[in-house]
């Protein structure tokens, strides 16, 4: 069902008005152009400036909060206006203009129409796809490099915004253990000797990132990006947060863990990916030159999506029928995640009890579900 449309109120327009006329240090007037509105958290809109400094833009884009607390508005305000002040020689996102606590109401540049990374995977040129796919990784491994070391300058600007409400996630990982438990028991497989202590070390790795805390994105998926010319930019930072770089570092090789558009890459690209995300993370995180402690946090970020993806989706749920979720179904999600990570902790002999555990249990499913084929490539490599 088509969301129906909420025109931008005269009031929301005025108050942009007025933010960016104070932003470019001259009277702004401003109609409305286009409604960009994705979801019920928040309104989007493209308002074309009618007139106003020789410095303003032709358009802007203004957000607008509709759901509250609005934790995740507030984050995306405070990751633009964060990357803005911190980095402003790069251009990872929209440049963030101004905003109004009060009226939860923020402007952010208008970076036009361009296309998205997702478009590309889903259509017939390998070649494109790859390339987007490498600089997709080679700007998020940027962007955690610059940011390691910064968040005391972050949370000045996200705490003064309100309380950080994690109102889609649950920080705690106390779901760790019962969601494995529940999913091995489901089909009878045992856990492998040591797994108590390897999920405890996990959760501890996971929230204690060290060297590997940075600023991340949390939702890098292909719609999450625009390409303008030969830039890529990256939109939505409702999840914005300091983490654990890896848990972003991995998304190739794990298969977009958060994305609705998933299809299988072929062998080499999440290699490649994964090679030149490391190349830029190391310029800010001189760990990462380790290859014991790099790919040891890539076992673990492995780990934490594949259980999170049993966590969000019980596996009772698909146990007697398949559901298909537009590009694959939970089953072949769940089948290529789980030996992705046999496949990841086998290699770096990392979380061992943990993969022999899920070996045995893809190997069950697989039993169970004999009808269910390997997940298809994205159509632009197939």
């Amino acid at each position: 069902m088509q969301r129906a449309k909420i025109p931008p109120s005269p009031e929301m327009i005025a108050t942009t008005e007025r933010l960016l006329s104070d932003a470019f240090g001259g009277a702004i007037r401003l109609a409305e152009d286009e409604d960009l509105t994705a979801s019920g958290r928040a309104g989007v809109y493209r308002l074309r400036v009618l007139s106003g400094p020789d410095n303003a833009p032709d358009s802007a884009i203004v957000k607008q909060a509709r759901k509250y607390p609005a934790g995740t508005f507030f984050n995306d305000w405070a990751s633009l206006q964060f990357l803005s002040q911190v980095v402003p020689d790069i251009s990872f996102a929209p440049r963030f203009y101004a905003g109004d606590v009060g009226q939860g109401i923020f402007v952010m540049e208008d970076l036009g129409k361009g296309q998205r990374l997702d478009h590309l995977l889903l259509g017939n040129d390998p070649v494109a796809a790859e390339a987007a796919l490498i600089e997709h990784a080679t700007l998020h491994g940027r962007l955690h490099a610059l940011t390691i070391g910064k968040q005391a300058e972050y949370a000045a600007i996200r705490n003064p915004l309100g309380a950080l409400v994690h109102d889609y996630d649950d920080p705690t990982l106390a779901w760790l253990a019962p969601t494995l438990q529940q999913s091995i028991d489901l089909f009878g497989v045992a856990p492998a000797r040591g797994i108590d202590h390897e999920l405890a070390e996990l959760a501890s790795a996971i929230q204690n990132p060290g060297p590997f805390l940075a600023f991340v994105q949390s939702d890098a998926c292909p719609d999450n990006c625009l390409y303008i010319d030969s830039s890529l930019y990256l939109l939505d930072f409702e999840g914005g947060e300091y983490s654990h770089a890896l848990l972003e570092g991995v998304y190739g090789r794990i298969h977009f863990p958060t994305c609705w558009c998933v299809y299988r890459l072929p062998e080499q690209i999440p290699l490649r990916m994964e090679t030149v995300y490391r190349t830029e993370l190391v310029k800010g995180c001189p760990a990462a030159a380790d290859d014991t402690l790099f790919y040891r946090a890539v076992v673990e970020a492995c780990a934490y999506w594949l259980l999170k993806s049993y966590f969000w989706i019980p596996l009772s749920k698909v146990l007697e029928s398949d559901r298909m979720v537009i590009a694959a179904s939970d089953r072949q999600r769940f089948l290529t995640r789980t030996d992705i990570f046999v496949q990841t902790s086998e290699q770096f002999g990392h979380l061992e009890a943990l993969g022999a555990t899920m070996r045995k249990l893809a190997m069950t499913m697989r039993a169970r579900w004999p009808e269910t084929e390997e997940m298809a490539c994205y159509p632009a490599f197939r």
